[in-house]
């Protein structure tokens, strides 16, 4: 089935760019939708591990991929197997600091969700990471909630800072969107995978459900998803008192304050991205609106989608059409 053999090449090709060897679950999980590889668009039916797991061994007896102790990688890139053995290793360190962190964010009002994305999402991280985040807040007060995420962590000393290049260890809140403005707009081969990997450590299995019934684009990119019963693998336990508290500030501010206090924190953080040069770059997307807050300046999106459109054509899989990024400016 040619299909199914470049559907499984090209998502070990995409993970080849990221330094990244897979399992047979992780080929599954992630494999590329076959229907973005060939201009046949009948239904291709179940993908079951088991159709993988012959495809896989046919690539491993050409010689186009190799193969050791249930990790699949390109032919000639053994070294990729230590390379994930070490960062396991670290990662594992890195996520014991990170749940710490993510703790004491539940005394952030407003807060609904914490997930764990980019590198830290899958344990691809180097001594140098830092811990992208994407964030669910209450509507109606996106930029309170980004302020008291501020507030708590610049207290603990573990936010990255704008003029930090490199920030190891340090949370970066670049994502924020609401629990009524779910839906990601900016879809491409690239934010799906980074969607499919999402880590969460402080939501409910109610708003994770949501989040990705308000997402079913995914599926057009990665073929075998599904939100498993056992989502959440790694997580902090939600502290009753802190979000019993936390509930009484956000009723004493909404009866309060009502709207004021949010008005002016989104005016105030608007004329600061507005202002900041770095949101008009290309390269890259800054989103500052009532649902959703994003800063990627400088994405890495486009460089891999490259790489990994060359890459396709040099293992002769040429699709129908080109991946484009999701809308970077």
């Amino acid at each position: 089935m040619t299909y199914l053999r470049n559907s499984i090449l090209a998502t070990i090709i995409y993970y080849d760019i990221l330094d990244f060897p897979l399992t047979l679950l992780e080929i599954y999980k992630y494999m590329i939708n076959p229907g973005r590889l060939t201009r046949f668009k009948d239904s291709f039916g179940e993908i079951t591990p088991g159709l993988i797991v012959e495809e896989l061994d046919k690539l491993v007896s050409s010689k186009i991929i190799g193969h050791k102790n249930g990790f699949y990688f390109l032919d000639g890139r053994e070294n990729l197997y230590n390379l994930r053995m070490e960062k396991d290793k670290l990662a594992n360190q890195k996520w014991k600091k990170f749940l710490r962190y993510c703790y004491w964010l539940q005394l952030a009002p407003f807060l609904r969700g914490i997930f764990a994305s980019g590198s830290m999402a899958i344990s691809n991280t180097d001594e140098k990471s830092d811990f992208d985040v994407l964030i669910i807040a209450k509507a109606g007060r996106l930029y309170s909630c980004r302020l008291f995420l501020w507030l708590v962590s610049s207290l603990m000393g573990v936010r990255r800072k704008k003029y930090e290049r490199v920030a190891p260890d340090k949370l970066c809140f670049n994502h924020f969107i609401t629990d009524r403005s779910l839906t990601i707009v900016h879809e491409s081969l690239y934010n799906a995978q980074t969607y499919i990997n999402l880590k969460p450590v402080f939501v409910s299995s109610e708003l994770i459900g949501e989040f990705y019934g308000a997402n079913l684009w995914l599926n057009n990119y990665a073929y075998n998803f599904k939100i498993q019963k056992n989502f959440v693998r790694r997580g902090i336990k939600p502290n009753k008192v802190i979000l019993g508290f936390m509930g009484m500030i956000e009723r004493i501010m909404d009866s309060c304050f009502r709207n004021i206090l949010e008005g002016f924190m989104k005016r105030n953080q608007q004329r600061r991205i507005f202002a900041n040069p770095l949101t008009y770059e290309s390269g890259g997307r800054v989103i500052s609106n009532e649902g959703e807050l994003e800063f990627h300046p400088h994405s890495a999106e486009k460089k891999i989608l490259e790489r990994y459109k060359d890459k396709l054509t040099r293992f002769g899989i040429v699709p129908p059409f080109d991946e484009k990024d999701s809308g970077l400016k």
